[in-house]
C-alpha cells in the first residue's frame, strides 16, 4: 500500500481516538437543535406575513451557517495544531521518518486523512442544517451542494495553514493562531464592505487586498451567494453591503488563485517539514 495512504488513514484513526471530532459533532449537534426551534417559530410567527417570513428564513439561515462555519473552522485548525508538533515533540515522527519513507509522504498523508475529515464534517453539518430548515419551514438553498463545498473549502485553508505552521510552532499556538486567522479574515471582509457601502476607497482596498491573501472570507461569500434565493437578492438589489450578503457568485480568476493558494501553503508545508531538523 502507499505510504502516502498508509500514513493518512493512520491519521484518521489518531483524530478518532482523540474524540476531537466527537466534541465538535456535539457542538454541532447543540447548535442546529437550537435553529430548529429558531427557524420553527420564525416560519409560524403569526406577527410576520408570508412574504417577511420567506425572506427573515434565508437570512436567519445565513447566520446560522456564518456560526458552523466557524466550527467548521475551528475543528480544522484544531486537528491539523497537533499533527506534526505534538509528534515531534513526543518523538513519533522521529521512529517514522527513520524509514524508507519521504517526510513529504508523511506530511501529505496527514493532510489527505485530515481533509478527509473535514469534509465528512461538512457534509454531515450541512445535510443536518438543511434537512431541519427544510423541514420545519419548507425553505432549501438553490444550490446546497455548492455550498457544502465553499464551507470545506473555506476549512480546508485552514487546515492547510495550521499544518503548515505546524511543522515550526507548539501546537497550542498554532490553535490560537488558526482561530485568530480565521477572525482576522472575516474582519477584513466587514471592514471591505464598509469600504464599498461608504464609498471610501481604502477600506475597500483593505477588504480587496485581505480576500487575496487569506481567501477564507471570499469563500465565506460563495457560500452565502449559493445561500440566498432569488427573492432575497430581488429585495436587496445588490445596494445592502454587509459580511452576510453577496452579490454575485465568485469569479473564476479568484477561484484560480484560491487552488494556486492551496498549493503554495501545501508546498511551503513540504518545504519547511523537510528542513526541520528532528
Amino acid at each position: 500500500m502507499n505510504p502516502t495512504l498508509i500514513i493518512a488513514s493512520l491519521t484518521i484513526k489518531e483524530a478518532v481516538r482523540r474524540r476531537l471530532l466527537l466534541a465538535f459533532l456535539s457542538i454541532t449537534v447543540v447548535v442546529v437543535g437550537l435553529s430548529a426551534w429558531g427557524f420553527d417559530r420564525l416560519a409560524h410567527s403569526q406577527s410576520l406575513t408570508s412574504g417577511e417570513s420567506n425572506l427573515a428564513v434565508p437570512q436567519a439561515l445565513i447566520l446560522f451557517m456564518f456560526m458552523l462555519s466557524f466550527v467548521l473552522a475551528l475543528s480544522a485548525s484544531a486537528i491539523a495544531a497537533p499533527s506534526i508538533s505534538s509528534e515531534l515533540e513526543s518523538g513519533v515522527l522521529m521512529t517514522v521518518v527513520t524509514r524508507p519513507i519521504r517526510r513529504s509522504e508523511v506530511l501529505i498523508g496527514k493532510w489527505l486523512g485530515l481533509a478527509a475529515l473535514l469534509a465528512g464534517y461538512a457534509v454531515g453539518v450541512c445535510v443536518l442544517q438543511f434537512a431541519v430548515v427544510r423541514i420545519v419551514s419548507g425553505f432549501l438553498p438553490p444550490n446546497p451542494v455548492l455550498v457544502c463545498v465553499y464551507l470545506f473549502a473555506e476549512g480546508a485553508l485552514l487546515l492547510t495553514l495550521s499544518l503548515l505552521l505546524s511543522t515550526r510552532l507548539p501546537a497550542i499556538a498554532v490553535g490560537v493562531i488558526g482561530v485568530a486567522v480565521f477572525g482576522a479574515g472575516w474582519l477584513g471582509g466587514v471592514v471591505g464592505s464598509l469600504g464599498t457601502a461608504f464609498n471610501i476607497s481604502a477600506l475597500r482596498t483593505i477588504g480587496q487586498i485581505g480576500r487575496f491573501l487569506l481567501p477564507t472570507d471570499g469563500l465565506w461569500h460563495a457560500a452565502i451567494y449559493y445561500l440566498q434565493p432569488a427573492s432575497l437578492i430581488a429585495e436587496d438589489g445588490g445596494s445592502r453591503q454587509n459580511p452576510f450578503y453577496a452579490q454575485g457568485a465568485p469569479a473564476w480568476p479568484y477561484l484560480l488563485w484560491v487552488a494556486c493558494w492551496f498549493l503554495i501553503v501545501l508546498i511551503a508545508a513540504v518545504a519547511s517539514f523537510e528542513r526541520r531538523e528532528l
